[in-house]
């Protein structure tokens, strides 16, 4: 095998790892993204599903709710203030 044989099967070789690493790359940062998404929608169905709670919870008990709210704003306030 000559020398310029041998650069150029070092170049195919290079060239072939480099388009392997990429491949992986790009198919960890897909698995990255669906993980993300998925991560994402279930909060976002957590989220609803608190606040249809809390929107059921002020309807079916305003005063409580009133003076739990008050109380919240109450102890923010006085934890601001420092």
């Amino acid at each position: 095998m000559s020398a310029t044989a041998a650069k150029e099967e070092t170049v195919k070789n290079l060239k072939q790892s480099t388009d392997d690493l990429q491949d992986e790359l790009h198919n960890a940062a897909n698995q990255a993204g669906r993980k993300v998404r998925g991560m994402i929608d279930n909060a976002g169905d957590e989220v609803t599903h608190v606040s249809d709670r809390l929107a059921s919870e002020f309807q079916t008990n305003p005063l409580r709710s009133g003076v739990i709210a008050l109380g919240v704003g109450v102890l923010l306030g006085a934890l601001l203030r420092r």
